[in-house]
C-alpha cells in the first residue's frame, strides 16, 4: 500500500508539520510505504531533527509546485492522500483521502470585513458575468492589491473561451519582480500558436482575436518558469491581470467583475470536501468551527505530544514560564506575550506575587517582528523579567521542567465568534509545560479549555485579574502547587505519542482509509 502525507509547508517545520508528520510516521510503522510529498527540497535528516520524528522509514518527494491540480493529479498514485495543509481547497483523487484541518480559517479573512461582506452578498452575482472563461490546470491564486490583482501561471496554464462570434480575449501581461523578460507563446488545443509575447516587470495589454468558433476554444499559455526563493518557493511562469473576452455584451456587472476581481472568490465553495473520507480536527474547538464554517462533522486527531522527552524537576524554581513565537496581535493567534508581562509587573509591584517570583517569556522571533519583541524587553526592564528570543530546544525544555507555573495569554483581547481563528486551537505548549511538572494557568479559551480541568491539574482565568488572583494562589500553597502538578503530568499523556497513535488508527479503521 501507498500512502502520501501532503503538507505545502514541510520547510517550516512547525507543530502543524509535526502533526501530519506523525500520522505518516505512524503508517510507515505499520508497513505503508510512505511518501512526504512537497514543494520544497528539505534535507530528511534536518527535518526528522526538528519535528523530534524517526523518518527512516519515510520517503521524500518533492515536486514543483504548479497548483492544486497538479497535486490532485498526483494523488492518483496514491492508495491514501492526507492533505496536511493550511487552508488547502485540494481535491485530491487517490482511493482513500482524509483531511487534516488545523482550522477552518474562512477562504476571505484577509479580505476587510466590508469587502468580506460584499463578496459573500455581491459576489454570486458578479461571478455570473466574469467573461465566460473557465481556468483549467496550471493557475496559482489571485495576489495583488485594491488596484490591480493579478494570477500566476506555473509555465503551463490552461484557460477555456466560450463559444462566439467575433471574439478577442483582452489580458494585461507582466510579473511583479521578474529580473528578465519571460517569452510566452498561447497555442490553441491543437498546438497551433496563436500569439507570442514578451512578460515583462510591468503590465502591458494585449489582444488576441480569435474565429467564429461554435463549440469553444482550449487556450494554453507556456512559458520558461522560474523560482522566486526566500520563504516562496512556487515555480512561476508569467501573471496575467484584468483578462476578460471583449465583444458582445459587457455591462455594468462584467465591468465590476474586472475592477473588482476579489469579488470573483466563492468562499462558500465547500465542493472540494466531497473528496474526502473524512476530515480530522485538532481539538474539539477546531472540530466546533468546522461545523458552523462548513456544515461538516470531523474526526478529533489531536496534536502529538513528546511527553516522554519532559523530565519533571522534584525542586522547581520560583518561576512562570510562558512559551510561544514573538509576533503583534493582527497577526494570527498573537501570543500576548506584551500584555503578559505588564501582568506580572502589576503583580509583582501590588505584591500578590512574592518577590522572589520571575518570568521567563521564551519564543522564537523573525526578524521581522524584532520591534515587537523589543517592545515586550521594553515592559519587562527592572522586574524579574527574563526575555529569550530564539531559545535552543534544550532550553525551553528545561525550563518547562524547572518552573513551577504556566502562564498562557492566546486570544486575550479577541472577539472569538468575529476571530475565533485568533485563539489557541489547541495548545501544544500548554501540554509540553504539563508533562515537564507546570501548573498551568491559562485563558479560559478555546482549545486550552479542553486541556485544563479547572481546578485538577490547573486554572483557566478570563480576565487578568483572576490570572493574578489564581497564580497568586498557586505560589503561596506548596501543597496545593505539587498536587496540580502531579495531576499535569498525569494529563499530559493523555496526549503523547502513543495516545496519538491509537487515535489514528481507530479513525483510519472507522473511515476504512487503509483498505483497497
Amino acid at each position: 500500500m501507498r500512502a502520501a502525507v501532503y503538507d505545502r509547508f514541510w520547510h517550516s517545520q512547525g507543530g502543524g508539520e509535526r502533526h501530519s508528520g506523525m500520522i505518516g510516521v505512524v503508517l510507515s510503522e505499520d508497513g505503508v510505504e510512505v511518501d512526504f510529498l512537497g514543494h520544497t527540497a528539505v534535507d530528511k535528516d534536518e527535518l526528522a531533527d526538528h519535528l523530534g520524528l524517526d523518518l527512516s522509514k519515510v520517503n521524500l518527494r518533492i515536486v514543483p509546485d504548479k497548483g492544486d491540480l497538479e497535486v490532485a493529479a498526483i494523488s492518483e498514485e496514491y492508495d491514501l492522500f492526507v492533505n496536511g495543509s493550511y487552508m488547502s481547497r485540494l481535491a485530491p483523487r487517490a482511493t482513500h483521502n482524509a483531511y487534516l484541518c488545523y482550522f477552518p480559517t474562512p477562504f476571505d479573512a484577509d479580505l476587510s470585513p466590508w469587502r468580506r461582506a460584499l463578496t459573500r452578498r455581491l459576489g454570486k452575482y458578479v461571478r455570473a458575468h466574469s467573461g465566460g472563461l473557465t481556468f483549467g490546470t496550471g493557475w496559482f491564486p489571485p495576489e495583488g492589491g485594491r488596484r490591480r490583482q493579478w494570477i500566476w501561471t506555473s509555465g503551463e496554464a490552461i484557460v477555456a473561451l466560450p463559444p462566439g462570434n467575433d471574439r478577442t480575449l483582452r489580458f494585461e501581461l507582466g510579473g511583479p519582480g521578474l529580473k528578465a523578460p519571460v517569452p510566452l507563446e498561447i497555442r490553441d488545443e491543437n498546438g497551433t500558436v496563436l500569439g507570442s509575447y514578451t512578460a515583462t516587470p510591468d503590465f502591458v495589454v494585449h489582444r488576441l482575436p480569435f474565429p467564429d468558433a461554435v463549440r469553444g476554444t482550449e487556450l494554453h499559455f507556456s512559458s520558461p518558469t522560474f523560482t522566486p526563493g526566500g520563504t516562496d518557493d512556487r515555480t512561476l511562469g508569467v501573471a496575467v491581470s484584468r483578462m476578460r473576452m471583449e465583444g458582445g455584451k459587457y455591462g455594468p456587472r462584467e465591468v465590476i467583475a474586472h475592477r473588482f476581481p476579489w469579488l470573483l472568490r466563492d468562499p462558500t465553495d465547500l465542493s472540494f470536501l466531497t473528496s474526502y473520507d473524512t476530515v480530522m480536527a485538532n481539538s474539539e474547538y477546531t472540530r466546533g468551527w468546522i461545523r458552523t464554517f462548513w456544515d461538516t462533522d470531523s474526526e478529533v486527531l489531536f496534536p502529538p505530544i513528546q511527553t516522554d522527552r519532559m523530565h519533571p524537576a522534584a525542586e522547581r524554581e520560583k518561576a512562570i514560564v510562558t512559551v510561544g513565537r514573538f509576533f503583534s496581535p493582527g497577526l494570527g493567534h498573537a501570543k500576548r506575550q506584551l500584555e503578559m508581562v505588564q501582568f506580572f509587573g502589576r503583580a509583582h509591584r501590588s505584591g500578590a506575587l512574592p518577590p522572589d517570583w520571575r518570568l521567563y517569556v521564551v519564543g522564537g522571533c523573525e526578524e521581522s517582528q524584532k520591534p515587537y519583541l523589543q517592545q515586550v524587553q521594553a515592559a519587562g526592564a527592572g522586574l524579574p523579567v527574563e526575555v529569550i528570543a530564539n531559545a535552543p530546544r534544550a532550553t525551553v525544555e528545561r525550563l518547562l521542567s524547572t518552573s513551577s507555573v504556566f502562564w498562557s495569554a492566546t486570544g486575550y483581547g479577541e472577539d472569538e465568534q468575529k476571530s475565533p481563528w485568533a485563539s489557541e486551537h489547541f495548545g501544544m505548549t500548554t501540554v509540553e509545560s504539563m508533562a515537564g511538572g507546570c501548573v498551568p494557568v491559562v485563558i479560559d479559551r478555546a482549545g486550552q479549555k479542553e486541556i485544563v480541568r479547572e481546578g485538577v491539574d490547573g486554572f483557566r482565568w478570563s480576565t487578568p485579574e483572576q490570572l493574578i488572583a489564581l497564580t497568586s494562589r498557586v505560589a503561596g500553597d506548596e501543597e496545593l502547587r505539587a498536587r496540580l502538578s502531579a495531576s499535569a503530568v498525569e494529563r499530559a499523556e493523555d496526549y503523547s505519542e502513543a495516545a496519538f497513535a491509537d487515535r489514528w488508527h481507530e479513525i483510519a479503521a472507522k473511515h476504512s482509509l487503509l483498505e483497497p
